[in-house]
Parts: C-alpha cells; structure tokens; sequence
C-alpha cells in the first residue's frame, strides 16, 4: 500500500475504483469464461470445431461492438449527467441506446440467419469449417437481439454507479450457459448431440437468462433506472443528432476496431487451420485477461465522467493520472501471469503438437506487452471517451490498428510468408504506437470536455 501512495492511490480512492471496477471485472469475465466455455466443449471435438466457432464469432465481434458503440456513446452522456443527479435526461438517453441498439443487432441477426454460408466465406473458404459456422449462426441469431436489449441497461446502470446487477445477470447467464453446453453439444439426458450447433443454442437460452435477470433487478426491484416508456421515447431529433455526434465516432470507432480484429483472423486464415486454432485459442486467452484492463479503463469512464458533470475538472484530471499508473502496474502482474501459465492453458486444448507449441509462443508474446496495452486501454476507453474527448481516442485507436497493426499482418503472411508466431509479434507493435500517441494527451487537459452543456439546451 505504501508504493500505491506514491502514485497517489489512497485506500478510500482505490476503494471507490475497485468497487466500480470489480463487478464489471467479474461480469466481463464471466462473459469470457462463457466463450472460453464455448472453446474448451468445443475443442474436444476437434481443431475444425475450434476453427469454426473462432470464425462465426468474429461476426458476433462486429455486431457487439456496434451495438456497444451506441450503448458506450450513450453512456458518455448518462455518466456525465448522473454528476449533475439528471435522471430525466438519462432515461431519454437510455430510451436513444434501445431504439438504435434493437434496430442494428435485427440486421445483425438476420444476416447470421439467413446469410450464414456468405458470412463464413468472409474468413475461410474451408467447406467442412464453412458448414459447422453456418449451423451455429444460425442457432445463435436470436442471442443478438437479447444481448442488445441487456447491453443498454447495463451501461445505464453502470453509468449510474451499479455495476453489480450486470454482473448477476452475467453469471446467471454462465449457468445456464454452462449447462445447456454440456446437454446440447454432448447429447446428454435423451438430447440428441449437437455438436458446434449446441453450443450456439445454450449460447442463446443463457443470454435470455441474462437479460431477465437485469430486467428483474431493475423493474421488479424499482431501480433508479427504471424508466417508463413515456420517459425513455421522449426524445425528440435534436436530441438525436447531438447524440450521433458523439456517439457516432464511437460506433465508427468500435466497428472499424473489430473489422481490424476481423482483418488479422484473416491473414492468420492465410496461413492454415493450425494457424486459425492457434490465434483461437490464444485470441479467447487474451480477451479473459484483457477484461482487467477493461474494467479498470470502464470504471475510470465512470468516475472521469461524474467528476466532469459535476464541475470537479481538476480532480477528474488528477483521477486520470492515477488509474493509468494503477493500469499499468496491474498489466505487469497479469502479464506475468499469463507467461508462467501459457505452458498449462495450451494443454486445456486437444491440438496438435505444433499448435501447442505455437499457443505457448504466442502467449508469451502477448504477456510481455500485456502491460503496455493496459495502458492503452486505459486511455482510450477510460480517460479520452470518459473525458467526453471521443475524436481522438477514435483516431489513436484507428492508426493503430489500420495503419501499423493490419499492414504490418498482411505483409507478414502474404509477402514475407512468415510462420504465426513471428507474425503475432508484428502485430503486437500496435500496442506501443497508442501509448506514444496517448501519453501526451493525458499530460494535457484538452480531453476534458463537459458534454452536459449541449445537452441541456434540448
């Protein structure tokens, strides 16, 4: 504790940081767990299964970030104005993420249902993997619609300080998720075996599960969020357009990140299956770690943007400085902890020899800039979107991806012909890039922006 107060974390601050970060923590991570879940059933099947369920779920990548593009840019506002106590104006907000979020994750799931053969071809022309993507699409469709509707009151209620009643609903939704794996993918109790379809099934009962959980907590329960129809539709097209122009870039943002995401599934694609398995698995590794960088970055969003709403620009200028410090000594520890391991989760997967091998490599790659990607993810999610400074996290995160991360992919498996590991490590040199980027812009006080101000003239 003695070193935290050199940095400036004091027990009654890191008590409110974790006590916004933990649940989000938690709940990302039992989100992750479902995937990895999903992975390891899965995975006993066979390295084409693995493949199959790595590459549909890249589709539900784009859908969920566009959906939480609109939910996060609305939950810059609804952070702001929970400073000022506005919970009029939050239920209005509230009511623009809904609208939106439904109207996208429709498209989303009718193209899985629909259009499963044409998705799957984006990432592999490999017929038997093409097919066993194509039947768990459409078994999964319907969990986007659901997964849209949970996403908007969980940024609501995390925008007002409750972050643990996403977090029931995730772990209900584990539960069930878990279960109903093991029934519909084994064929267990009577069921017939499903195979890579049943893990899209109990994927899509356990998102129903999540979503009734936080609906109980918020109507059944009366929570300050629980808003009418009346008071979340009324919002008018001003109100609309002052939105988009905020959460515009964030969608832009999140989508191009994910289609960046997409890109490197592709040049690893290029290099074989193997190739695909292994970046599956170390790629689903990668995300369940991350989520503590991500909960510290979405609870500095919350705290940044309640100290802006309430006038407190200084202090919410000195919390900035002290959870990117605390990030990036976290990304440090799990770092660490991701090397010792790495040898152990490769051997949680049925693959070859020269998978494993490759799993293990990659794991240590990606350990070694665990921390400086925290510090990223910091910036980015928590100081530039928290502080209302949307433009340029949008811009940091886009080079860094599309112009380092996705060229330097591509040349590496096209031109260059490189083997996975190699070329993991290429891409991996995003992650400096947006600390060059972002540390300067932290030290300054241009990302602090009172966005409250527009709203209030609606």
């Amino acid at each position: 504790m003695t070193f935290l107060k050199k940095i400036g974390l004091d027990k009654k601050f890191l008590a409110v940081l974790m006590g916004l970060a933990i649940p989000i923590i938690l709940q990302n991570l039992i989100t992750a767990s479902l995937n990895l879940l999903d992975n390891l059933m899965v995975g006993s099947l066979g390295e084409n299964e693995i493949a199959a369920v790595g590459l549909s779920n890249q589709f539900y990548m784009v859908f969920f970030n566009s959906v939480m593009g609109i939910s996060l840019g609305a939950g810059i506002f609804m952070s702001q104005l929970w400073g000022k106590k506005d919970l009029k104006d939050i239920y209005r907000f509230l009511g623009i993420s809904l609208v939106f979020s439904f109207f996208a994750s429709f498209i989303f799931a009718a193209l899985a249902f629909f259009k499963p053969a044409f998705i799957m071809n984006i990432f592999t022309m490999d017929p038997i993997v093409t097919k066993l993507g194509s039947g768990y699409l459409k078994a999964v469709a319907l969990s986007y619609i659901l997964t849209s509707i949970s996403m908007s009151f969980s940024v609501a209620l995390r925008s007002t300080g409750q972050t643990k009643i996403p977090m029931y609903g995730s772990l209900v939704g584990f539960i069930f998720n878990g279960i109903l794996n093991y029934i519909f993918i084994f064929g267990k109790f009577g069921v017939h075996p499903y195979g890579v379809t049943g893990a899209a099934m109990g994927t899509t009962v356990a998102r129903l599960g999540e979503l009734f959980v936080i609906l109980f907590f918020v109507y059944i329960k009366k929570n300050i969020i629980a808003a009418s129809f009346k008071e979340m539709f009324n919002f008018d097209l001003e109100l609309i357009k002052k939105f988009f122009k905020t959460a515009s870039p964030v969608i832009f943002n999140d989508v191009m990140w994910v289609a960046g995401i997409t890109a490197y599934s592709v040049a690893y694609a290029k290099l074989g299956t193997h190739a695909t398995a292994t970046m599956q698995i170390a790629t689903t590794i990668n995300n369940m770690f991350n989520i503590f960088g991500i909960g510290i970055a979405v609870a500095a969003s919350i705290l940044i943007g309640n100290k802006i709403g309430a006038n407190k620009k200084d202090e919410a200028y000195e919390d900035a400085q002290i959870i990117s410090n605390f990030g990036t000594l976290l990304g440090v520890l799990i770092g660490g902890i991701i090397f010792l391991i790495s040898p152990l989760i490769a051997m949680l997967f049925k693959t070859s020899p020269e998978t494993q091998k490759n799993v293990i490599l990659v794991l240590k790659i990606m350990a070694v800039f665990v921390p400086v990607r925290f510090f990223g993810i910091i910036q980015i999610i928590g100081v530039l979107r928290g502080g209302g400074d949307v433009l340029y996290a949008i811009i940091t995160e886009l080079l860094g991806i599309w112009g380092v991360g996705v060229p330097l992919a591509f040349l590496g498996a096209l031109y260059f012909k490189l083997p996975i590991v190699p070329l993991y490590f290429l891409v991996c040199l995003e992650e400096p890039f947006k600390v060059i980027v972002t540390y300067p812009r932290l030290k300054s006080t241009k990302w602090i922006k009172d966005l409250t101000k527009e709203v209030s003239t609606c």
